[in-house]
């Protein structure tokens, strides 16, 4: 039983059509709904940032028209047919950062978007990989619960020919059964639980086509001792962790360009103070009448330079800017708060990976010595030397280590998993 361990995280492959822990990322990352929406929001504030860049881009207009003219005066009374063909431009020279800011802030929210969706990856990646680890972990487990119905199995029988033979009583024999049915109860919801395990991983991936019902790998590594040394080791201490954090969390990108974007946004309603200056022409061409052709220009054109300036608009753009100049404090405070966060989530994450790595050492001596005393409690019954309560209790003690075992071992997958996603790895 103790050879029922887990696999280490390089062991895992793709066998036949069955899905592997890195094909389910995939999938995950290609199907799942949260993703997509995450995705469609960083496309959209793409879309918003290039809206933004046309401001700095001139203009142009094309207007035609076609009617009838009628001119009275003392002098004439002229009327005619008129097509008239116009062209405007108008390009922005400068506007002291209002333009420039505007675009800022919607490039900034763009590359925040993108950091945001790349952090729904990482966490999607982690519940991934948590999912799978669990699966992993209830489907070896149900091997352990067999393992134990077949001990029970065996004891059943042992304990009725000894009450045949007249050597024990008649209540080892009901006291066997007993656990016999009790370790297939176990082994029976022990089914049931992978079962729930399969549509809880279906969910997180977002598979809506696919049954991944008895469709996941699950290795079956058989190590006889030395599983705590297949552990993968975490080479970073906890200060080169936080720090390696900071710089590769996606969360902290995001605020950061989020800051970027809340300084450009000052910029732009400050840029309400200052004129902004313009360069606008058109050309006008005219087809008409004869009779209209000494009123009518046939073509005219015109350049010219445009200041606009609001010189009061009772105090709104004091009110933007000083409004946007909170929102700064705001997004700087937010990103402390962010790097307080990950600070605990980090310290938490390598906390626990310790502690289960401590489970997994611990476990494996505890199997080894359950295993031991089982062995012993055997023969000591066998001999007469013992009840069978003692017996009962060392084989339960060993089936509930390397159940422990398995356990902890899962356990510690699922822990690094934690650290890389809290770290950004």
């Amino acid at each position: 039983m103790q050879k029922l361990l887990l696999l280490p995280l390089f062991c895992l492959s793709l066998y036949g059509e069955q899905y592997n822990i890195d094909t389910l990322i995939e999938k995950a990352i290609t199907s799942s709904p949260d993703l997509n929406i995450s995705h469609s929001t960083y496309q959209i504030s793409v879309e918003q940032s290039s809206q933004a860049d046309a401001e700095y881009l001139p203009t142009v207009d094309l207007y035609g028209g076609a009617g009838y003219v009628s001119i009275n005066s003392d002098a004439t009374d002229a009327k005619g047919s008129l097509i008239t063909g116009k062209v405007t431009a108008s390009q922005l020279i400068y506007d002291f950062g209002k333009t420039g800011g505007n675009m800022d802030v919607y490039a900034e929210e763009a590359n925040a978007s993108y950091a945001i969706y790349q952090q729904k990856i990482s966490d999607k990646v982690y519940e991934v990989k948590r999912d799978y680890y669990d699966l992993s972990r209830k489907s070896l487990l149900i091997k352990v619960y067999e393992e134990n119905v077949k001990l029970n199995e065996q004891q059943y029988t042992r304990a009725k020919r000894y009450f045949e033979a007249g050597i024990k009583t008649k209540i080892d024999v009901i006291d066997a059964k007993v656990r016999l049915i009790e370790a297939n109860i176990e082994l029976e919801n022990a089914k049931y639980d992978l079962k729930l395990s399969y549509v809880t991983l279906s969910k997180t991936i977002g598979n809506l086509d696919d049954s991944l019902d008895d469709n996941v790998y699950v290795p079956d590594i058989n190590t006889s001792d030395g599983s705590h040394d297949r552990l993968p080791v975490e080479t970073m201490n906890g200060r080169e962790l936080v720090q390696y954090a900071f710089t590769h969390r996606h969360e902290l990108k995001s605020y950061k360009h989020k800051i970027k974007s809340a300084q450009s946004k000052v910029r732009q309603e400050s840029g309400d103070y200052y004129p902004g200056i313009y360069l606008g022409g058109d050309y006008q061409y005219n087809s008409v009448d004869s009779e209209l052709q000494l009123y009518v220009p046939e073509q005219q054109w015109n350049a010219n330079i445009n200041v606009k300036w609001n010189l009061f608009g009772g105090f709104r753009t004091e009110a933007k800017t000083e409004e946007a100049k909170l929102n700064l404090l705001q997004q700087n405070a937010s990103y402390e708060n962010a790097k307080l966060q990950i600070v605990e989530e980090t310290s938490n994450a390598f906390i626990k990976l310790l502690k289960t790595d401590s489970n997994v050492a611990l476990s494996e001596e505890l199997v080894a010595a359950a295993k031991e005393k089982f062995g012993q409690a055997q023969q000591r019954y066998e001999h007469g030397l013992s009840d069978y309560i003692e017996l009962q209790e060392a084989r339960q003690g060993y089936v509930n280590a390397t159940a422990d075992l398995v356990v902890n071992f899962y356990e510690y997958y699922i822990s690094l998993a934690s650290l890389d996603r809290a770290i950004g790895r």
